[in-house]
């Protein structure tokens, strides 16, 4: 009945000061809605398109929930970087601790608390993903999600062994094959949302050309997606403009 109650309550959350001119109209109603399933003890992926600004998003979140514990960002390589940069700009509050390489991965475990953003890339979370597990983080995200879309993967495999109270995935490509990469997803947000693989492939392998498994999936899935594209929340921007150039290429090219 406590539980039932609490999904009744919408909490609003209270944005930090120095954002809330900074956030679009859009990326606040995404700020809220993380917010609000975190509340709930649900899971999210967050697929707007790319360029909407999900770093933004949810470094406003785990800035939001900073104080009940360290939270832990698993990006590519390349953007890991980019997320240490944009928490300085963004969500000064945060400390940033990056695991550069596995002799460190312990150190940095060993003081990791509140307000603390610890950051690790995909090439090394195999490495120590058994270390990482044992760690209780308030917050996880993983950047570029599709980096785990294959379950037997060491990767995803590491992936789904976190421990973390509130799970995001960020992905504008939540699927990119078939869905099988949707359960390897959801499996790190929610593990047992949509049954083992071989039952989901049973239930819902044929969702292409049946209807009625599509829209069932659709329906489990929908409170846990929210996605976003250019044209529906950016309608101020100009349509794409293509210009092509040629030019000669030499004999050697």
């Amino acid at each position: 009945k406590t539980r039932l109650a609490q999904f009744n309550q919408t909490v609003e959350p209270v944005l930090p000061a120095h954002l809330v001119n900074v956030l679009r109209d859009y990326q606040i109603i995404g700020v809220k809605w993380l917010m609000q399933l975190a509340n709930w003890g649900l899971n999210a992926c967050l697929a707007d398109d790319m360029g909407l600004g999900k770093t933004l998003q949810t470094l406003s979140v785990l800035q939001m929930r900073s104080h009940l514990g360290a939270s832990l960002v698993v990006a590519p390589k390349s953007v890991c970087h980019n997320w240490q940069a944009e928490a300085e700009r963004f969500a000064p509050a945060l400390n940033i601790k990056t695991i550069a390489n596995a002799t460190i991965c312990e150190e940095v475990l060993s003081t990791a608390s509140a307000n603390d953003l610890v950051v690790v890339s995909y090439g090394l979370l195999p490495l120590i993903g058994e270390q990482l597990s044992e760690f209780e983080f308030s917050n996880i995200v993983f950047d570029e999600a599709q980096a785990i879309k294959n379950p037997l993967s060491l990767r995803a495999k590491a992936a789904f062994a976190l421990n973390g109270h509130f799970k995001v995935a960020l992905s504008g490509t939540p699927i990119e094959n078939h869905l099988g990469e949707l359960w390897s997803l959801f499996n790190f947000l929610m593990p047992g949302f949509l049954h083992t693989l071989p039952m989901f492939k049973k239930r819902f392998g044929n969702a292409d050309k049946n209807q009625q498994q599509a829209d069932t999936l659709k329906t489990l899935i929908a409170p846990c997606i929210l996605r976003r594209t250019k044209q529906t929340v950016l309608t101020e921007l100009p349509e794409k403009t293509e210009i092509n150039l040629t030019f000669a290429l030499s004999d050697k090219e």
